[in-house]
């Protein structure tokens, strides 16, 4: 597959399907300044809905990449006095007493986690859960992608990475990856 072509399959689709629910909540929290966690398995849209919740706001922000930036050092340094903070992919810090000390004094953050992550820095805020999608919404999410990309795919590829997505826990990136 062209590099393109997997750029755009994998860029901000234009609507999140089967998340209409999560989503506006994520902009009335944005939009009351209220901090909050998304939780889910892999591949749920937990970073596509702040993503998309961010987009749909004027609210200054300062996104965070944890699968890059995972110390304290490195993400105290990205912080931005009265910006929201994101920590996207907070699961994968290395947490210490500093950095949960830190986290817990900002006064506006989203951040995403993997189901089963606990962190008391975290636990009084309200909860986005992101359940794994089934093999009928992966298939759909596919065929948007498929026409948004201007792919060509039978339905029967389609099918077969949907399956891959139920199969790898509802993940609909495995499945984008597998086109």
């Amino acid at each position: 597959m062209a590099q393109n072509t997997l750029k755009t399959l994998t860029s901000l689709p234009r609507r999140l399907l089967f998340r209409e629910r999560q989503l506006e909540e994520a902009v009335r929290l944005i939009e009351r300044r209220e901090s909050f966690v998304v939780t889910g398995p892999f591949g749920t849209g937990k970073t596509t809905l702040v993503r998309m919740a961010l987009s749909r706001t004027t609210v200054p922000h300062v996104f965070v990449e944890c699968m890059n930036c995972r110390t304290y050092t490195c993400i105290k340094r990205r912080l931005d006095p009265g910006r929201l903070v994101v920590l996207d992919d907070y699961s994968l810090v290395r947490r210490t007493p500093e950095l949960a000390f830190l986290v817990s004094s900002l006064p506006f953050k989203i951040a995403t986690v993997n189901t089963g992550f606990t962190a008391e820095e975290l636990g009084k805020l309200r909860v986005i859960e992101m359940p794994p999608y089934t093999k009928q919404e992966i298939f759909e999410i596919l065929v948007e992608r498929v026409v948004e990309a201007n792919l060509r795919a039978e339905d029967r590829e389609i099918e077969k990475c949907a399956e891959k997505g139920r199969m790898a826990g509802g993940n609909v990136r495995v499945a984008l990856l597998c086109l």
